[in-house]
């Protein structure tokens, strides 16, 4: 079975005041494939694993401090590889790795929650059922508003498009609002609570049996915030070269209230910025567009629930879910890093999870930490691995471990 960790002191060298080494994992520990050992076994090696963290080489240079939380699944494995890349490149950060949880399920420790709110970022590695509360509360109990989800093409990239040559787009997804992390309860309750509540036929809640209801927030300030960052990326993209543009994505046919605030909102923000563009399309327009002209898009802004969605589609046209990076960005500069893909299950612990999704959001890190002639050589690395076409994972069609392809964008980073 695959190690979960294979960095060591030993191999590290420094000392504890240049390395953050929490309670390595015995070596050799992995997490074991589904119906090869009991359950009972498989929660007690997965909780040894989640008590552990990953060991992190020392940096000659302590500039910003990183946060690095693996979550579970595949995540350990590209979060490891990517944090080998960032210390075998010399880059000027220093990486600590708290406790995450103290058991499957349990919330993040005070002192792990202390460590990110001080840290320049935090970067995350894929949630899963013993993870879910820690991408909680970096995204929803620390506020972080603003999803990053780019798509970019780089040739060698396995597209499921006959073209995707020049795919480059970004998808920003309002985080606080809408749908999400869910306003929930029994229908019964909002009738009780809303007896004049009509469709706009008409009907109440009273035509409906036993069920649930869930409740769609929307805000103007939230939608001019959200409107605000789409118009600043958008406008620094143009001054690289490209189109200027925010295309406001919505349901607003159908839900007048809440996409039509969205709508208007982001229309009216976008009219401040005399340089930019405006569109709007409806989601599953918008959908089917980015599918069938994706090089026609440059910044989406959307609410949760959509911008959750299509993210998922753009990384997917773009090459994949395991290429796709985002960044989740908060007041007062807080932020963190996660590729866009899940732990996994299927395949972790097998080391052949692609780790460009993680790598590229390391990229946005740095570019968020300053270190912006880093990120783009770190992406130019990336770009040279996919365009080699030698050092690729299997989702990719090739035959490199997680390790392998990091040891390549390494390599070709210290070349360039």
């Amino acid at each position: 079975m695959a190690k979960v960790s294979s960095w060591w002191p030993s191999k590290l060298g420094g000392s504890a005041a240049t390395t953050k080494i929490s309670s390595p994992p015995a070596r050799g520990l992995s997490c074991a494939p589904a119906g090869v050992v009991s359950t009972k076994v498989r929660t007690r090696a997965v909780r040894r694993v989640f008590m552990s963290g990953i060991i992190l080489a020392p940096m000659k240079t302590l500039i910003k401090t990183v946060v690095a939380l693996p979550g579970e699944g595949i995540g350990l494995e590209v979060v490891e590889a990517t944090c080998e890349v960032l210390s075998g490149a010399d880059v000027a950060v220093k990486i600590l790795t708290p406790l995450q949880i103290s058991a499957p399920g349990s919330p993040v420790p005070e002192e792990t929650q202390r460590a990110c709110r001080a840290a320049d970022a935090v970067l995350f590695g894929a949630a899963g059922p013993a993870t879910t509360r820690v991408v909680g509360w970096l995204r929803w109990e620390m506020d972080a508003w603003a999803g990053v989800r780019p798509a970019k093409f780089y040739p060698g990239m396995r597209s499921p498009l006959a073209d995707p040559d020049g795919i480059d787009l970004v998808v920003i997804r309002e985080n606080s609002e809408g749908m999400y992390p869910g306003r929930e309860g029994d229908l019964a309750e909002a009738r009780r609570a809303l007896p004049n509540l009509r469709d706009r036929f008409g009907r109440g809640l009273e035509r409906h049996g036993d069920g649930r209801f869930a409740v769609k927030v929307v805000t103007s300030a939230g939608a001019t915030r959200i409107a605000r960052f789409a118009c600043e990326l958008a406008r620094r993209r143009k001054a690289r070269g490209h189109a200027g543009k925010v295309t406001c994505v919505t349901k607003s046919n159908v839900l007048p209230q809440t996409d039509g605030l969205f709508h208007a909102t982001v229309r009216e923000t976008v009219a401040t910025y005399p340089d930019l563009a405006f569109e709007h399309f409806h989601v599953d327009d918008a959908a089917r567009r980015i599918i069938r002209f994706p090089k026609t898009m440059d910044v989406l802004v959307c609410m949760n629930q959509y911008g959750d969605i299509l993210s998922d589609v753009a990384g997917e046209v773009a090459g994949g879910l395991g290429v796709a990076p985002s960044a989740n960005f908060g007041d007062g500069g807080w932020a963190y890093f996660e590729s866009v893909h899940g732990s996994a299950p299927d395949i972790a612990g097998r080391g052949i999870a692609n780790p460009t999704g993680t790598l590229l959001s390391a990229a946005l890190m740095l570019e968020h930490l300053g270190l912006a002639a880093e990120a783009e050589r770190l992406q130019a690395a990336v770009a040279r691995v996919y365009r080699d076409g030698k050092a690729l994972t299997p989702d990719q069609r090739g035959t490199a471990t997680t390790k392998q392809m990091a040891a390549a964008v390494l390599a070709a980073y210290r070349n360039s």
